[in-house]
């Protein structure tokens, strides 16, 4: 960058460097973005502007300085305007160049992309002014992404002028809008924003503000109930007790904190966890007030299946919690962290004891707490279960149009596997001795829910019943306390014992329903992985 002439007055020479340009700028308008994301990215830059010169800012404005973020949809354009400390000189070549990472990358501005891709996401044609902390000027730069292109530029023109030297601020402006949020994404930029700053705005650092009105957060309403146990146990006037549990476990060489607990009301919605880093969020960005859907897409609560199980679960509904993930990497979007499902599934088996850790149980008193079954808070879960479960059934018509029914011999003894658990039960049935054996089969690729066996035998018939209990239907339907494994062992048991009586009194077709069943689960959500 070419710097100003000692007057101060507008130099035509003066340019910022902008490399790459052209296609790669026009590029960054077809990014997989939402609107909240793109402009957390120039809050973030406020942000991290505040707390490196936060002692400055406070000498210059007295104690009760305090940041301040206004974002404004107007009817063509967009409006950032913040009183942090400016993009000083040092770093204003920096500032304009893709992918030029600042020195510090430990704070919230670390990838040098943030509000050049958010920008040219939103607008072709965008400007930015600042009056940095300590400097007697401004400077303003105008990014038009048609001439840019047009004319190949590589530099853009700085316009200076004089300003008081206590002024500090910047005001960036996206102008003929490609992407202008309104109705309900409004109201989703606001909470998605609240959840995101959360932290920020707990601690009152700063104000955020969206179309002139604050932004704060409201905290989850935790449940203050009696443990289950004591319940169960039928303990006389058991105690009512806070479930909130604070969170610390070592994992991939860092320190994750944070808390989870349980709400109360439940919430579809607004139940899940809450990802951050460096105090800012990262995945998990949900409001009850959204009625978003469980989706990345929408950037809701991120609600891992072995932890929240079925979105009908009082697990899914229940359970909450906010942790802090500071040293892991992160997506350049920061819409998502950078690990492996190795490494994700081992920090979720870490997570997952801690939480159910004797002295408060959160999984198990979400999963096992009850009231009457005719409360409210139940009727509400039976009912948005229902609504789950018949909106899957096109679904299941759909798969079964596609697949035929192919008759398939029945092996005489079934292949247990690596991992197993076996149980043995003998019965007399119609003058004959049956020898019944239940396997739970835990190998990861085994893509039929039940299967069975025919020994063909007419005296003392051996039966075997076989369940996967590492499918995804079993994961996300089936909970993990004895009653839960029990009943679905049983509906496994009484469909396979009604195909072989079926079979053993003269019908060719028995395995047509259990065929058709293991079809329908390995193709509805969640799907069975075949690769």
């Amino acid at each position: 960058m070419t710097k100003k002439n000692n007057n101060g007055d507008d130099n035509g020479d003066d340019t910022v460097n902008i490399r790459p340009t052209a296609g790669y700028l026009t590029i960054l308008a077809a990014i997989n973005y939402r609107e909240w994301y793109a402009l957390a990215e120039f809050v973030d830059n406020s942000i991290q502007s505040y707390v490196e010169y936060k002692k400055q800012l406070k000498k210059i404005n007295g104690d009760s300085y305090k940041l301040r973020v206004d974002i404004n949809v107007e009817s063509d354009r967009i409006i950032i305007k913040d009183n942090a400390a400016g993009i000083d000189e040092k770093n204003y070549p920096r500032a304009f160049r893709a992918a030029a990472r600042p020195e510090r990358t430990s704070g919230l501005s670390e990838f040098g992309m943030g509000m050049k891709t958010a920008a040219c996401w939103f607008s072709p044609k965008w400007s930015v002014l600042t009056k940095p902390i300590n400097e007697d000027y401004s400077k303003t730069v105008e990014f038009d992404l048609k001439k840019i292109t047009k004319d190949s530029l590589d530099e853009l023109k700085v316009d200076y002028h004089k300003v008081k030297t206590n002024k500090h601020f910047t005001i960036i402006v996206l102008n003929k809008l490609r992407r202008r949020p309104k109705g309900a994404t409004i109201m989703k930029i606001r909470e998605h924003l609240s959840s995101m700053y959360r932290c920020f705005i707990r601690n009152n650092e700063f104000d955020l503000y969206f179309n002139n009105k604050k932004i704060s957060f409201k905290e989850p309403p935790l449940m203050i109930e009696p443990d289950y146990r004591d319940i169960e146990n039928m303990v006389k006037n058991p105690k009512p007790k806070k479930w909130k549990k604070n969170i610390n476990i070592t994992w991939n060489k860092m320190i994750v904190k944070g808390f989870v607990g349980i709400r109360n009301p439940a919430s579809l919605q607004a139940a899940g966890f809450a990802l951050f880093r460096r105090k800012r969020l990262i995945m998990g960005s949900a409001s009850e007030a959204m009625g978003l859907k469980d989706t990345k897409m929408d950037g809701s609560s991120y609600r891992p299946l072995t932890i929240f199980k079925a979105p009908n679960s009082f697990e899914y509904q229940r359970i909450f919690g906010e942790l802090h993930f500071d040293d892991i990497e992160v997506s350049h979007t920061k819409d998502g962290f950078v690990w492996t499902p190795e490494e994700e599934w081992k920090f979720l088996q870490l997570l997952k004891k801690e939480m159910d850790s004797e002295e408060l149980p959160i999984i198990q008193q979400a999963r096992r707490f009850r009231k009457e079954r005719n409360t409210k808070t139940l009727r509400q879960v039976s009912k948005e279960g229902h609504k789950q479960a018949i909106d899957k059934l096109p679904q299941v018509l759909e798969i079964i149009e596609k697949v035929s029914y192919k008759k398939q011999e029945l092996p005489k003894f079934l292949d247990k596997g690596k991992e197993k658990e076996v149980q043995r039960k003998t019965v007399n049935f119609e003058g004959r001795q049956w020898s019944i054996e239940i396997i739970l089969n835990y190998d990861r690729d085994n893509s039929s829910w039940l299967l069975i066996n025919d020994d063909k035998k007419i005296r003392n018939k051996q039966i075997q019943i076989q369940i996967s209990m590492l499918h995804p239907f079993t994961e996300m339907y089936f909970g993990d306390n004895s009653e839960e494994v029990e009943g679905m062992i049983l509906i496994g048991s009484y469909i396979a014992l009604a195909e072989t009586i079926a079979r053993e009194r003269g019908n060719p077709r028995s395995d047509v329903v259990r065929s058709y069943l293991n079809d329908i689960l390995a193709y509805l959500p969640p799907p069975v992985n075949k690769d």
